[in-house]
């Protein structure tokens, strides 16, 4: 009987090399695990982190509490049409204690309540003393070669001024330390000086008629326009100092006379090339074309320049007309009444047509 043999060959180099790389690519994939795991792992706790940074920070952000307050309702009549009020029916408009009181804002109701007490700006008289003028009458630099100017109070930015100032004879009358065309002269004349050389600037002065400085004379408020047919051409003056001293020893020199209207000067100033940037309207007596301006106000005005208006002693119906001006433009309305000046809601109660004469 045969014995089997059986033969066994020995591995050879290459199945010796096959089974150290196996051995190492299952070594390599152990750490690739490994580093995925803690890389996840890091990353997941830095989300949670900022997760939680997230939900603890406005436990930290003190809220602030929002104090409103509301005014008693009061109704109201309907608002007349301006055009309309300029017509005679003088409608008596909204009290400063009405719903128009001012209120703080909030989305949710707050346990206090508190009143918002009436302003005075300022509350001390003004007069042809010394101290008339002061933080009145100085310009305003808009940081862009031009300038800016004050008129009794009321600042702007801008190159270009046009003063619509009342010449009518009812400026001659008295009022706290003078007459109110000396207390215009002066005021006008101080806004002037603190122009700077890079503006421009005109004054329109109006009674029955509009006219400025080129008018001729002596009678301007006769040779004046008066509204009709085409607009006098009007010249913007360079804010130098012989300019000036020209411009102020004409404005020295003007009368007042005449009744007055609005409607030309407002006209004459809208039509100057180019346009004005700073508009001042000042009167003291109640325009017998109101109706007329609130009519073409848009025409006049269309690129909406505000005019800034001054009532000049002049309660009552024409100051609420001056300010509705101010409001439809975009422009501040102040009152001057018995030596101290009002504007915001400490104006408003000198709307009621009790004051109309």
């Amino acid at each position: 009987m045969k014995q089997a043999i059986q033969l066994t060959r020995a591995p050879s180099k290459l199945d010796a090399r096959k089974e150290q790389v196996k051995l190492y690519l299952d070594s390599q994939k152990k750490k690739d695990t490994i580093q995925s795991i803690i890389v996840s792992a890091v990353l997941i706790a830095i989300i949670c982190a900022i997760l939680a940074l997230i939900a603890i920070i406005p436990n930290f952000t003190e809220v602030p509490v929002i104090v409103t307050y509301q005014s008693p309702v009061v109704k109201e009549e309907a608002p007349e049409r301006p055009q309309d009020m300029a017509r005679g029916l003088k409608p008596k408009p909204a009290n400063s204690s009405s719903g128009m009181a001012r209120v703080i804002a909030s989305s949710t109701p707050s346990e206090i309540a508190v009143p918002v007490p009436e302003e005075v700006d300022p509350t001390r008289p003004f007069g042809l003393d010394d101290d008339f003028n002061a933080g009145f009458g100085a310009g305003d630099g808009d940081g862009d070669g031009g300038g800016g100017s004050s008129f009794f109070g009321t600042k702007r930015t801008g190159k270009r001024v046009a003063y619509i100032v009342d010449f009518s004879l009812s400026m001659e009358s008295d009022c706290t330390g003078g007459t109110r065309i000396q207390m215009l002269k002066k005021e006008l004349i101080n806004s002037i000086n603190a122009l700077t050389d890079k503006m421009s600037f005109n004054v329109v002065y109006f009674s029955h008629n509009a006219w400025t400085n080129a008018t001729p004379g002596p009678n301007q408020a006769d040779n004046g326009w008066n509204g009709l047919g085409e607009v006098p051409m009007v010249d913007w003056y360079p804010a130098t100092d012989a300019v000036k001293a020209d411009c102020i020893s004409k404005i020295n020199a003007t009368p007042a006379q005449g009744n007055t209207g609005w409607y030309s000067p407002l006209k004459i100033a809208f039509s100057m090339t180019p346009a004005p940037d700073i508009v001042y309207l000042l009167s003291d007596g109640e325009a017998r074309d109101s109706n007329i301006v609130f009519d073409e106000l848009e025409k006049l005005n269309p690129t909406a320049i505000p005019i800034d208006t001054i009532a000049f002693e002049l309660p009552g119906t024409p100051a609420y007309d001056l300010n509705e001006i101010a409001k439809k433009t975009g422009g501040k309305f102040v009152l001057f009444y018995e030596g101290k000046r009002y504007a915001g809601e400490s104006a408003e109660k000198f709307f009621d047509t009790e004051f109309d004469q």
